[in-house]
């Protein structure tokens, strides 16, 4: 073989492999599929990340406060998305419209998210809803969720001249609701206040409302209204003291 001859298989050779090297790769060839592959995965795992650092699920929110007793409607929630993780179970899910049947059997304030513990189809502690007009002053500290004694006082208002026998009616009823109302010329004002009180508590609270008594409400465990006797001798004392320190 020449000089010549070798030169130009050797030159032959090299446009054949340049050709295949240029040559526009087909499906079946391996490194595309492997390419394609690689692609692929990279693009689920980056989605895969998002998706569990944006994981949340939608829930009900009460839209008001939401007293004891009211029935569980759609209307007063509103649905809001939260990570909640592992305890996404223990609230009321908005994936679905609530049942019917169910009603707050404790007090869920504005914005507060729905537990599922909040909501059952009858007070689990049997307690009976009543309502009482108490007066203004003596509910000032008084709102839905919290415990409050009742007391009465029979023969006259508290702060009288006379002795007025009190008598605690219930201790540590929960207050489920508090309204206000205004009489039409706005001189006056009452408050009603409903009570979950326990049924054996039921007939004395009733008949407390039905006499001529004069209910307050003071948060469980404080001490109960002092009558005006009491009262009267405590400041005479006072005065008496403070005389006798002048001269």
């Amino acid at each position: 073989m020449t000089a010549e001859t070798h030169d130009a298989a050797t030159a032959a050779r090299a446009t054949e492999d340049t050709a295949e090297r240029l040559r526009r790769p087909s499906w079946k060839d391996l490194r595309l599929i492997v390419g394609v592959l690689i692609v692929v995965a990279s693009v689920a795992g980056v989605v895969a990340l998002v998706a569990a650092q944006d994981r949340t699920v939608p829930v009900y929110a009460a839209d008001r406060t939401l007293a004891v007793g009211e029935p569980v409607d759609i209307a007063n929630l509103r649905v809001v998305d939260v990570r909640l993780d592992e305890v996404a179970e223990l609230y009321l899910s908005a994936e679905r419209e609530p049942r019917s049947d169910l009603q707050f059997i404790t007090v869920v304030d504005e914005g507060e998210l729905v537990p599922l513990r909040a909501v059952d189809t009858t007070d689990p502690l049997g307690r009976q809803a009543v309502t009482l007009e108490v007066d203004e002053a003596l509910a000032r500290a008084v709102e839905p969720g919290r415990t409050v004694d009742l007391w009465a006082a029979f023969g006259g208002t508290v702060g009288a001249d006379a002795e007025t026998p009190v008598e605690q009616i219930v201790e540590t009823a929960e207050v489920s609701a508090v309204t206000e109302s205004t009489s039409t010329f706005g001189a006056q004002s009452a408050v009603t206040v409903e009570l979950l009180v326990d049924p054996e508590d039921l007939p004395s609270v009733l008949a407390a409302r039905s006499s001529a008594a004069t209910l307050s409400l003071v948060p469980a465990g404080a001490e109960a209204p002092r009558d005006a006797e009491e009262s009267s001798d405590e400041d005479t004392d006072g005065d008496l003291e403070r005389d006798g320190e002048g001269s």
